[in-house]
Parts: C-alpha cells; structure tokens; sequence
C-alpha cells in the first residue's frame, strides 16, 4: 500500500481542481501559433517539472536548438516523456516540432548561411510538400508581422513623393541578393514614372553618381548584412543632401536605421536563405499607391511602353488558329 502524503506534503501540491482550473485558463494550441518558441513559456501554465524544461531551455538557448529529448531530460532530472508533454504543452506536435522551430529561430538571429545551416536538426527528412507548405505558413507569418513594424504614414508619403516630385531622379540598389528585389522594384517603377535609375555596385558606381544631388532620392534594399559599397553608397547620398528610403530587416545597422524613410521587414525563412516576401509585398504596395497617384500618366506611359514592344516585336505572339482545338 502507498503511504500517503502527509499534510504538509499535500498543503504544498496543486489540488486536481486547481490543475483542472490550469488547464482551463492554458490557451488552445491554434492560439499559440506564430509565437516563437520561448515567447510560450509564459504563455502557458507549467507543472513543477515543466517549469525545470523551461529553465533548461531558456539557459541553454541556443543551443538548445541542438539538444535530444535525452539530453534536455537529463539537464532537467526528468524523462523524455516529459519532453514530449512538455512540447505538447507549448503547441507543439511533439518535441521534434519544438525542435525544429527553435532551430528556426536560432537562424533566424544568425547572419551567415553557414551558422544557419549548422543548426539545422539533422535525421528529420520532409517530403517536399510539407516544406512547401511550412514555407507558406512561414511567410504569412512573415508578412503579419511586417504589418505590425510599417508606420502606413510614412508609406503614404514615400508614394506621394516618388509620384509627384517627378523631375527628380530616383536611384534604387540593392547588393547581393537584395539586388533581385532592385531590380524588380526599379524597373515597375521606371514604367510608372522618369527618371529611375538602377545602381550596379560595382566599380563603376562613381560614374553613375555623377548627376546625384539633394533633389534626388535614394531607395535601398539590404536585408540581414549591408556591404561595404553599400554603406559608402549611403555615406554619399547623406553627404550629397539626397533623401533616403531603406528596406530592411528587423534589426539594421545604425547607418541604415538612420534613413529617412525607414521599413523593417519580417525575413524568417525554414531554410538557411532569407526571406523576401514582405519585401516583395512592400514594393508592390507602393507601386499600386503611386498609380493612384498618377493614373493617366501611367497609362499614357503604359500605352507608349505597349507601342515601343510591338515595334520591336518583343512578345512571342502565337496563333490562335494553330493552337490545337480552337478555331
């Protein structure tokens, strides 16, 4: 037979009651979803043991993201059992899912490739339809939380200004892969209005500089790490008097939090490469705004365009007729 607790062991643990009430008052696991994973703990009631997981994962953040369930148990004086309820506790599948995420996490404040991939929880192959379909997931998640950093004021007045100051040349860089996101952002701009200018950050960069004056604006793109030509970029444009607009990560360096127009992005990505999605959205947000701004010039701009492709026969243009099963 068990002995009982005696009545100052019984005074000191939670009644069935009180875990019931516990319970009731834990949010449901849809509600946790998007929280990162050590924004839980406090979300969520934590037993005696639970609470020893917790302090083992906040200590050992993060290379937590690298511990077994085995080795967590052992650091708490538990068993991997308790793991996996603690990781249920939290909203999570199993303690594979809380894994997973917390590498996630961890990339995500690491700046190289590299580091990224060497946290990467090895021995849990996907097929490629569930990686798709967490990368969708990650990037709602992404573009949600980019709603919350954009102050829509100061995108309101970087659309009207690139809409109405038009005799104004505009200058768009961005290096490495932010270059992709230049790119495509500069050349729907130069159909909407004159004078778009794309920088190539090589060593030419100080002829394209010529014209550039105070009059002008400049519009970057640089995510996670900025490069040295692009801080001397800056260091130029600021010297010159130019405004500057800045697309960004969450956590840029002062040289680019310093600029004029300032919007962080939401760049988490389930692999080792950064996310542009937000950025993407961002650019398409105010592309849209500026034709509001400036209709019959875009569509002045939009039939000369159409015009200049058909001269030069740019379109691949196809038959109907030939097309199998239309006539």
């Amino acid at each position: 037979m068990e002995a009982s607790a005696s009545p100052a062991q019984t005074s000191q643990l939670p009644s069935d009651g009180h875990r019931r009430r516990q319970r009731a008052l834990d949010p449901a696991p849809s509600q946790l979803q998007g929280i990162p994973p050590l924004s839980r703990l406090t979300d969520v009631s934590l037993t005696g043991v639970e609470q020893k997981l917790a302090e083992v994962l906040s200590r050992r953040y993060p290379e937590a993201a690298l511990l077994s369930a085995r080795s967590m148990a052992d650091a708490a004086g538990t068993s991997p059992a308790s793991v996996t309820r603690f990781a249920r506790k939290l909203g999570y599948a199993d303690f594979a899912e809380l894994q997973a995420e917390l590498a996630v996490e961890m990339r995500a404040r690491l700046n190289s490739p590299p580091k990224r991939l060497s946290v990467d929880v090895t021995g849990r192959r996907r097929p490629a339809g569930a990686l798709l379909r967490e990368v969708i997931s990650r990037e709602r998640e992404n573009l949600d939380a980019t709603i919350n950093m954009i102050d829509e004021r100061q995108l309101e007045v970087l659309a009207r200004r690139l809409a109405t100051k038009t005799k104004s040349l505009v200058y768009v860089a961005g290096s490495k892969k932010a270059g992709i996101v230049a790119s495509y952002f500069s050349m729907q701009l130069a159909q909407l209005r004159q004078g778009v200018r794309l920088l190539n950050l090589s060593d030419a960069l100080p002829d394209d500089l010529l014209d550039m004056s105070a009059k002008d604006l400049l519009i970057v793109f640089e995510p996670r790490r900025a490069t040295e030509v692009l801080i001397r970029l800056l260091t130029e444009a600021r010297d010159l008097g130019a405004e500057i607009a800045a697309f960004t990560d969450e956590h840029p360096p002062n040289v680019i939090a310093a600029s004029d127009f300032l919007f962080r992005t939401k760049v988490d990505a389930i692999s080792v490469f950064d996310s542009y999605a937000a950025m993407f959205a961002l650019c398409d947000a105010l592309l849209a705004a500026i034709v509001q701004h400036l209709p019959n010039a875009v569509r002045a701009r939009a039939e000369r365009l159409e015009e200049l492709n058909t001269r030069f026969t740019t379109w691949h243009l196809q038959q109907h007729m030939n097309r199998p099963g239309l006539t």
